[in-house]
């Protein structure tokens, strides 16, 4: 017979794991789509590395440049501050993607893809201990192909 405890223990867990790959695909029409995420390690530790895997549907070639604006916010003890763009990590924009993420595969093609990202995150992210993350990331081609993802708490924790 299984055990309360136990069930109680695998809902923590399971609502562990479903909170790191939590997104949506914010906007309509769309032609670029998130379908997958993994974040690796989870929680997110400051300062250090983290990966970010993304499986990326995209329903025509993209026309280049693809420009990208990533606009995060952390909220600890019930204050929400933004991220500043730091070293090319945090609230930045970029003109191009394919020159600002060298894992990426470029040009983007219609398809199915897996985009690894890596990142260094500095000890400059604003949060206590622990914070949650909001990420919205929008991208805009050069002849007006949109995409846009919304990250709504990804947990980050000071080392």
């Amino acid at each position: 017979m299984i055990s309360i405890q136990s069930i109680v223990f695998v809902l923590l867990i399971s609502s562990i794991l479903i909170d790191a790959q939590t997104f949506s695909n914010c906007g309509s029409g769309n032609h670029i789509k998130l379908n997958s995420l993994t974040i690796s390690p989870y929680p997110v530790r400051v300062p250090g590395p983290a990966t970010f895997t993304l499986g990326v549907g995209v329903s025509e070639d993209i026309k280049h440049p693809l420009q990208t604006a990533f606009d995060l916010k952390a909220t600890a003890l019930g204050i929400t501050l933004p991220i500043k763009c730091e070293n090319g990590v945090g609230s930045c924009t970029y003109a191009d993607w394919c020159t600002a993420c060298s894992t990426c595969t470029c040009p983007v093609f219609s398809g199915d893809q897996q985009m690894v990202i890596s990142l260094n995150f500095t000890s400059g992210i604003p949060i206590g201990s622990t914070a949650k993350v909001r990420a919205q990331i929008d991208f805009q081609s050069a002849s007006g192909q949109k995409g846009c993802v919304l990250m709504p708490s990804i947990d980050v924790r000071k080392k």
